[in-house]
């Protein structure tokens, strides 16, 4: 559990198939900027394929972590492990009314331990250029993140030490 700033309770647990309709409520909670930011692209509402995609977690190679409030997902963190090496591809979302308040840090942190666990020694990802927020979360993670410039995004590279 992560207690944050307005002493609300998160509670902090692996998603779970149950979860598809939260995943699918959660997204209708995001601005469009989220979830631009979030998917690289306009994406209109979560169709099935989508939503099959991101429920598909093994909790090894393929893990996510959501953070409720009630019965609701307020954010997900989740990797993917890129077949065959030690580094995973991040993904993370924090809905609007939740972000800037610490929550994506404690769930970077809480999934990062975990990856550790798994033999992960970085993450991998692709945001967009403009997106300072992240790239700021992603240094207080690691100091080492590196950020590669590509046709308006970066190619980013977390060390897990």
């Amino acid at each position: 559990m992560a207690t944050l700033p307005q002493l609300e309770t998160v509670r902090f647990r692996p998603l779970e198939p149950h979860d598809r309709e939260r995943l699918r409520r959660l997204f209708f909670r995001l601005s469009p900027r989220t979830v631009y930011r979030r998917f690289l692209s306009p994406v209109p509402g979560p169709c099935e394929p989508v939503l099959d995609r991101l429920m598909d977690v093994d909790h090894r190679d393929r893990e996510a972590l959501a953070a409720l409030v009630g019965d609701e997902i307020v954010g997900v963190a989740r990797y993917a492990r890129n077949p065959g090496e030690e580094t995973a591809e991040l993904a993370l979302v924090v809905a609007d009314d939740w972000q800037r308040l610490g929550l994506g840090r404690a769930l970077l942190w809480s999934l990062a331990g975990l990856a550790r666990g798994r033999r992960v020694r970085a993450f991998t990802g692709t945001m967009l250029a403009d997106n300072g927020p992240m790239l700021k979360l992603l240094r207080a993670l690691s100091p080492g993140v590196s950020a590669r410039p590509s046709a308006g995004q970066l190619e980013v590279e977390i060390p897990l030490r």
